[in-house]
């Protein structure tokens, strides 16, 4: 089967909130999107359509996405961009917009932000100058092919070539899989960090933030 990687197009939306939702959880079963959304499913994939398609780019839009494709059909994902970009939607804006896309009202907009609050204890600031990976998953129909080692490849090519020389990307701990994975493409741990509330809410001790020069 031909596998080929190309950018995202608005078309593939659809597409890219399954993976941002997969990807969200990671190895475990509660995510971002779980804290914020806890409705159903429909509910969490509507809201990344609507962080995925905001008039200005943020770290969830999808013109920063790669698309791995098995015979022409889109089987896995992830993003690409520079950290600090001044162009981006701020990241509490770029929420509060996918919060909006299913008709959260303020009440519960404030309510999901203090759920999220949790992230904020586990993580750090990006590197500056840094190409920043998100977003990685596959769906489950596409794996073991591959394909998340043809995107990172192609991902980490595509900073280089707009001269980056740092990559950065962050994982929940405990997710030896992809660990192992990013390690096989030059990553390593930089810095960890955990946290009692975090773990409680999330079902994993912290994130890992990896660095590969």
């Amino acid at each position: 089967m031909a596998h080929t990687i190309r950018p995202a197009t608005h078309e593939d939306i659809p597409m890219l909130a399954q993976v941002s939702l997969l990807a969200s959880r990671s190895h475990g079963e509660v995510g971002l999107m779980d804290l914020m959304v806890p409705s159903n499913e429909q509910d969490k994939l509507a809201a990344l359509r609507g962080m995925l398609a905001t008039d200005q780019p943020s770290w969830c839009h999808y013109s920063n996405f790669l698309v791995a494709c098995v015979d022409g059909e889109p089987g896995a994902a992830l993003s690409g961009y520079a950290a600090y970009d001044p162009e981006h939607l701020p990241l509490g804006k770029t929420l509060a917009k996918a919060l909006h896309a299913i008709g959260m009202d303020e009440t519960a907009m404030g309510e999901a932000f203090q759920r999220v609050a949790v992230f904020e204890k586990v993580s750090k600031d990006d590197e500056k100058d840094a190409w920043v990976t998100e977003w990685v998953a596959c769906l489950p129909a596409f794996r073991r092919r591959g394909l998340v080692r043809e995107l990172m490849e192609a991902n980490l090519a595509r900073g280089a070539e707009r001269g980056h020389t740092l990559s950065q990307l962050t994982i929940l701990i405990g997710n030896l899989s992809a660990q192992r994975l990013y390690e096989q493409v030059g990553f390593e741990i930089a810095s960890e960090l955990t946290d009692p509330g975090f773990e409680a809410a999330v079902g994993c001790p912290g994130l890992a933030k990896m660095l590969r020069r």
